[in-house]
């Protein structure tokens, strides 16, 4: 498809350039086609290193080529999943529900964070019920108090339980959820994070069953510092992608291979999940978790109409992920003319750094 070594590199304002070792006008004519499908798959800010050693590039096949070409790497052992161990759990009186939901904490082989799954249903014995292996599993020499500290059944060590039943019963609810400090902790009106969090649980809640993975994934990935470096960005002109990208990120740095392996430990091959975003969804299937549904999630300013809503920050910020980043949600007409004419929320065009400043950053 391309020579070896040839380096696609995608900046702002969707300009994407090639350079090689050993580039030829031939190389890149095959290329471009690449380049454009790239782009619409929003992954701009990216260096994708296309040669014959690099892995490979985010592929377009679909859902059913993608599952079946990841259980013929599994069954050849041509793929290595990360993998994660639950240390413990902790049950969670919650108001969103009546059951008593569990908090288990992760650590994993892909990076030193500690991150959680707030489970619904936390069950080894009842139908459709959740449950770690690696948590369950006896640890040699512990003592039936050790069990007690670290949140594992109190069961016979020796007995052994089937895996959830997932198979009979409709695929869980999952949310797959990166930590957000300003809008869950703070309250902060620049993004619908909290809201995202509360409908899940309440959702789950309603159900007595689904699964939480909360990731420490601060800003899209880039972290909280950068974060709050890229809100500066965005009360100048930008919007949220580009701000990303000005500070040297890819729009959207975030992984989800914790996530699939997290929730192989909780034996859940489907799942039901609750995200606007298809890449998130694209990303899952292509680790081998069957989405059997997809299930959006509207902000609730949008849903009971927005004829009256007042513009908020959170609403721009949502617009751009619509129109610039494929996520997939019915933006209201009030609100769709209100980020425009918004002092607070119209790009400021004349603020921005020069293109040419962008395209000579190294990504």
């Amino acid at each position: 498809m391309s020579s070896p070594g040839t380096v696609f590199v995608c900046h702002r304002d969707n300009d994407c350039s090639t350079t090689a070792a050993a580039s030829t006008a031939a190389a890149a004519a095959a290329s471009e086609g690449l380049v454009q499908r790239i782009q619409r798959l929003g992954y701009f800010g990216h260096t994708l290193y296309l040669s014959p050693r690099t892995p490979p590039t985010p592929s377009l096949s679909s859902a059913a080529t993608v599952v079946q070409q990841k259980q013929d790497d599994n069954a050849t052992g041509a793929s290595s999943h990360v993998r994660v161990q639950c240390h413990v759990r902790t049950r969670i009186p919650s108001e969103f529900g009546h059951a008593t939901h569990s908090l288990l904490l992760y650590s994993n082989t892909e990076d030193s964070e500690e991150h959680l799954a707030l489970v619904f249903g936390y069950s080894r014995t009842s139908p459709g019920g959740i449950w770690s292996k690696s948590l369950e599993a006896v640890i040699p020499g512990e003592t039936s108090r050790d069990r007690i500290i670290r949140g594992a059944s109190q069961l016979e060590p020796s007995t052994d339980f089937p895996p959830s039943p997932t198979g009979e019963l409709s695929a869980p609810l999952a949310r797959i959820h990166s930590c957000c400090f300003t809008g869950e902790t703070l309250g902060s009106l620049r993004c619908d994070c909290r809201e995202q969090l509360i409908e899940a649980m309440k959702l789950m809640g309603s159900e007595s069953r689904g699964v939480i993975l909360y990731l420490k994934q601060e800003g899209r990935g880039i972290g909280l510092r950068d974060k709050m470096r890229a809100y500066n960005l965005i009360d100048q002109g930008y919007d949220t992608l580009e701000a990303n990208i000005e500070l040297g990120h890819p729009s959207d740095a975030r992984s989800y291979q914790i996530a699939t392996a997290i929730l192989r430990d909780l034996q859940i091959p489907a799942v039901r999940l609750l995200t606007n975003n298809p890449h998130k969804v694209k990303s899952i299937v292509a680790d081998g978790v069957v989405v059997s549904e997809r299930v959006p999630m509207v902000p609730a300013s949008w849903a009971n109409g927005a004829e009256d809503a007042e513009v908020q920050d959170r609403d721009g910020y949502l617009v751009t992920k619509v129109q610039r980043m494929g996520h997939i949600l019915d933006i209201p007409e009030e609100i769709l003319s209100g980020t425009k004419t918004s002092p607070n929320l119209k790009r400021k065009t004349s603020q921005r750094a020069s293109p040419d400043s962008a395209s000579k950053r190294t990504k």
